[in-house]
């Protein structure tokens, strides 16, 4: 009995597009959107109601900002106030949106908290 090598590679193929909708796709899928509710419910305590379009931007914004500090060699407070500045700027300048500087230090928390281990 002879098997065909490409009914081999298909099922394995099959097999793994399989695992990777049913496993990693829904992990990766909620991971971003607990980071997204977790933004969402921090300006909501602050009294901020965004659309998803405006609340993405401010996540992005914000992980990217956060990201970025994380590099530097600064005190951890230090980090987190020119992050507050940074994120405060660019929503201003590019989004013309404002937003209080509490509630802008508890993003930059919920951010570092998202961040992946070093």
């Amino acid at each position: 009995m002879k098997i065909d090598m490409n009914i081999v590679y298909a099922i394995g193929l099959v097999i793994a597009l399989f695992g990777f909708i049913k496993i990693v796709a829904p992990y990766l899928k909620r991971k971003d959107m607990e980071y997204y509710k977790e933004v969402q419910l921090a300006l909501m305590l602050f009294g901020y109601a965004f659309r998803d379009d405006k609340l993405k931007k401010i996540s992005d914004v914000s992980l990217k900002v956060v990201k970025g500090l994380e590099e530097l060699s600064i005190h951890s407070q230090e980090k987190h106030d020119e992050a507050v500045y940074l994120i405060s700027n660019q929503l201003v300048d590019i989004f013309e949106i404002e937003v209080q500087t509490k509630a802008l230090e508890l993003i930059v928390q919920v951010a570092v908290a998202y961040l992946p281990k070093a």
